[in-house]
């Protein structure tokens, strides 16, 4: 892909979105090496852009710079994605059983529509980003908006989770049924079975990475522990 006619700044920012995505989904694993004169190359743009790039996903602790091996991704830490897991079990469920008391018609059918673009797509990647602003749009009703400031922090901290889809395709089909559970449990205003809903359902999706973290650690692939 080539760009043509966009100034520097545009171009770092279209280079960071794309080198984030590719970290977040997984097309670039922990422990890949970045190497800036290749990834300009890729993205038809000078060297310029992706050490910026670089910079802002060093500084995001998606990449780490080491000496003699320079820029690579940067490992899943374990101990600290258990901890935000357990901050987001903990809270998530808390706004789904509050969001009861912001939602609208409008509100509940546009949470319907985006269950049924998911349900229609094939790509497993714009699923994932659907997914994402089904739950963004379900919190967004709770009045609870401190307790929604904090799980949108800690989502920024655990974003690699987001992608957990790409990896277990076999697992949407019962996360569409939940999609739709919830947005009945909305239509009833029934926020004790939204609760449990969200709750069951991240549950599953943390194990599930979880189990994919320790995969890759047997594997041989880079994780940190510790």
């Amino acid at each position: 892909m080539r760009l043509t006619k966009v100034d520097t700044p545009t171009r770092a920012q279209w280079v960071y979105e794309q080198l984030k995505e590719a970290i977040l989904s997984g097309a670039l694993k922990p422990g890949e090496r970045l190497i800036v004169d290749q990834l300009a190359r890729d993205f038809g743009t000078s060297p310029i852009p992706v050490r910026e790039a670089i910079r802002r996903l060093e500084a995001e602790e998606l990449v780490e710079t080491k000496p003699y091996i320079g820029a690579r991704v940067a490992p899943v830490r374990a101990d600290q994605l258990e901890e935000l897991m357990a901050i987001r079990k903990a809270l998530e469920p808390l706004l789904a059983r509050t969001a009861v008391e912001g939602a609208t018609p409008e509100a509940i059918e546009e949470l319907a529509d985006l269950v049924e673009r998911m349900n229609a797509t094939q790509d497993n990647l714009e699923y994932s980003r659907l997914n994402y602003e089904f739950h963004r749009k379900l919190y967004s009703l709770s009045p609870w908006t401190l307790t929604l400031r904090i799980v949108h922090t800690v989502w920024d901290l655990s974003a690699r989770t987001r992608f957990v889809f790409l990896q277990a395709p076999e697992y949407v089909e019962l996360s569409q049924a939940e999609h739709r559970a919830m947005v009945d449990a909305l239509r009833r205003r029934d926020g004790q079975e939204l609760e449990r809903l969200v709750r069951t359902q991240k549950e599953r999706a943390f194990d599930l990475f979880r189990r994919r973290i320790e995969k890759s650690s047997d594997d041989g692939s880079p994780s940190e522990h510790s």
